[in-house]
């Protein structure tokens, strides 16, 4: 376990190399984050996705994000795996609102949720003893919305096989995590984040690799601009993107990474990267503007 208690800044991002050099894997990378002073009077609620990952292809691919011990001046954020896998880095992305905001929701749905499966061995629920290719669950809101919301979704756990015989394939969305062709996906999780489709200062959407190329003509970087709505924004906004889907082959290191920059009161621009020996074929990344009221 490598940690830092010098706090990071409340600015929704973070990555193993603010703790340590990316050719120092740890199961366990951690730090604590600072909220701005008296912002909240009680712990607020969070979500938060991946927004990179460079893991080895010589063992299963395995990363996990937890936003814990939480209190209204901290909180401690997480990337870790386990067993015998090897995080050589990963980042993350997170958003926060105050506990018992009644516009904006925030939820996790992970595929272990799923437990109306048939039991396996000694009652464990059979999705966690054998791979699915599919897994959803309804999902009802605390406080119902008067029209369907904005609803935004981030990976943040990953557990599935690697190595030639095996891509890495996930797509995550409304209360579905699946996967196809030949990979195997162990479990999965993601947090959903819903709120009015007409809240002041506030958009989400998507981008995607094939918003540029096709799936077949593979390209290590993958950039283009988005467009906010019309008069959405003044100034330029906060922009929080993270991954809900990735492709890539299994014969390389699971390596991407989305970002976002140049941003303006219009949109910005976005990215979806791999790099060095690995094949990015098709990935999608969820956004947040946020601006001030």
């Amino acid at each position: 376990m490598v940690h830092l208690d010098v706090p990071g800044p409340d600015n929704g991002f973070f990555s193993t190399e603010e703790v340590r050099p990316r050719h120092k894997p740890a199961l366990t990378t951690s730090r604590i984050i600072a909220f701005p002073k008296n912002h909240y009077q009680k712990p607020p609620n969070l979500a938060a996705g991946f927004s990179g990952l460079d893991l080895s292809c010589e063992k299963p691919i395995r990363a996990n994000l937890v936003a814990d011990s939480i209190k209204p001046s901290s909180f401690k954020i997480t990337i870790e795996t386990w067993a015998d896998s090897v995080l050589h880095a990963a980042s993350a992305t997170w958003i926060e609102h105050k506990a018992n905001a009644r516009d904006c929701h925030f939820g996790q749905f992970d595929t272990r949720d799923v437990d109306a499966a048939p039991k396996g061995a000694a009652g464990t629920p059979a999705s966690m003893t054998a791979p699915r290719k599919e897994t959803s669950k309804e999902i009802a809101f605390h406080t119902p919305f008067r029209e369907a919301p904005q609803v935004v979704c981030w990976l943040n756990r990953i557990d599935m096989g690697s190595g030639d015989d095996a891509n890495y394939r996930i797509n995550a969305f409304v209360a579905h995590i699946d996967t196809w062709g030949d990979s195997v996906l162990n479990g999965a999780a993601m947090c959903w984040i819903a709120f009015p489709r007409n809240k002041a200062c506030v958009a989400s959407g998507t981008f995607s690799t094939s918003d540029v190329r096709s799936w077949s003509n593979p390209r290590p970087k993958n950039t283009a601009r988005a467009t906010f709505p019309k008069r959405a924004f003044a100034k330029p906004p906060t922009v929080l993107v993270a991954l809900n889907s990735l492709d890539m082959a299994g014969n390389s290191d699971l390596r991407i990474r989305a970002s976002a920059d140049e941003v303006t009161s219009e949109g910005f621009r976005w990215h979806l990267d791999t790099w060095d020996d690995s094949t990015l074929y098709a990935a999608e990344a969820s956004w947040i503007a946020l601006g001030n009221a």
